[in-house]
């Protein structure tokens, strides 16, 4: 195999294909092993002999016969498979000693976001450790940060300041949040293009208590009046819609209340934002190795194109975006 320099996943496909052909004695009878045609399997066979710059075997209608490159070939490849099960062998030996708890913090509100994909990043995580046992808790942000410092959690998910500087932190995806008011709020009826910065700074704003830089809107204007505290996604939910206060809600929880018709978003071309949601470790813990296993899974799935989402295809339903567009008239 001396025309070969690397090995890609490709050769591997055409060399499996290659031992099944001369362990069955020819092409026919390798079909049905294979479930390929005969025409898919000369072409392999094609491709492997460019790769390794010799003609391997006999066929067409004098029948198959392997040439003593072929046997060469054939016999290197039984090789470099046995040496793949003994590192599979091995490997897996090592992934099924490690043991343990992985203790994860999750922010409330991150899981159902269509953006994360922390199940996703549970799944591979396991295919490599599978005997390691995860705590999942879902806590406030404020709460997270702390925990991770103290060693009570591995990994923490969600809304982060970067406040502890011994700290790792890791970008995952954006959470986008819109600016919201229930139906028995003030604004809830004035149209978008009535309602001023001046409005929006005088409402009473509910916060995230000292997580949240509350001075500033997004478009660069004051919030005059600080309202209730809402620990909690779902919490600054309830004291949003209940019209006591203005406030930031992630787009994925508002939507079915905007979609019902009990809450609405003020201006969103102006006052959209997008927060980084982040994976956070503490480096020097006993259990940081393994935690930071988890956070590579995490950043790989996270990097990946989301699936495509199902269309509607029959009596299958699709699940439609919903689009949040300007209020413009009264309503």
């Amino acid at each position: 195999m001396s025309g070969i320099s690397q090995i890609y996943d490709i050769d591997l496909k055409l060399l499996r294909c290659f031992c099944t052909i001369v362990e069955e004695g020819g092409f026919t009878a390798a079909q049905a092993t294979l479930n390929m045609s005969q025409s898919v399997l000369s072409e392999h066979v094609k491709s492997l002999e460019g790769r390794v710059g010799v003609r391997l075997c006999q066929r067409g209608p004098k029948g198959f016969k392997l040439y003593r490159e072929g046997e060469l070939v054939y016999e290197a490849a039984k090789d470099l498979f046995a040496s793949i099960e003994v590192f599979k062998q091995r490997a897996s030996t090592i992934s099924e000693r490690a043991h343990g708890e992985l203790v994860v913090g999750i922010q409330d509100g991150v899981v159902e976001n269509p953006r994360a994909r922390i199940s996703e990043a549970i799944e591979r995580f396991t295919d490599y450790y599978p005997n390691i046992r995860f705590k999942i808790e879902i806590m406030l942000g404020y709460q997270m940060a702390g925990r991770v410092a103290d060693g009570l959690t591995h990994v923490g998910i969600g809304l982060m300041s970067e406040q502890f500087d011994h700290l790792a932190y890791e970008r995952l995806f954006e959470e986008v949040a819109l600016l919201c008011c229930g139906r028995p709020h003030p604004l809830f009826d004035i149209s978008d293009d009535l309602i001023t910065a001046e409005h929006i700074a005088s409402a009473s704003y509910c916060s995230r208590g000292h997580l949240e830089d509350v001075t500033r809107v997004s478009y660069g204007h004051h919030f005059k009046t600080l309202g209730d505290v809402g620990n909690g996604a779902h919490a600054k939910l309830a004291l949003i819609l209940c019209g006591r206060n203005i406030g930031y809600v992630p787009e994925h929880i508002a939507l079915p209340h905007i979609e019902a018709g009990t809450l609405r978003v003020i201006k969103p071309e102006l006052t959209r934002r997008e927060y980084p949601i982040t994976a956070v470790t503490r480096p020097n813990s006993p259990e940081f190795k393994l935690a930071a296993r988890f956070v590579d899974s995490l950043i790989d799935i996270h990097m990946e194109p989301l699936p495509k989402k199902p269309e509607k295809t029959g009596n299958v339903m699709s699940m439609p975006t919903a689009v949040v567009k300007p209020r413009s008239a009264v309503g």
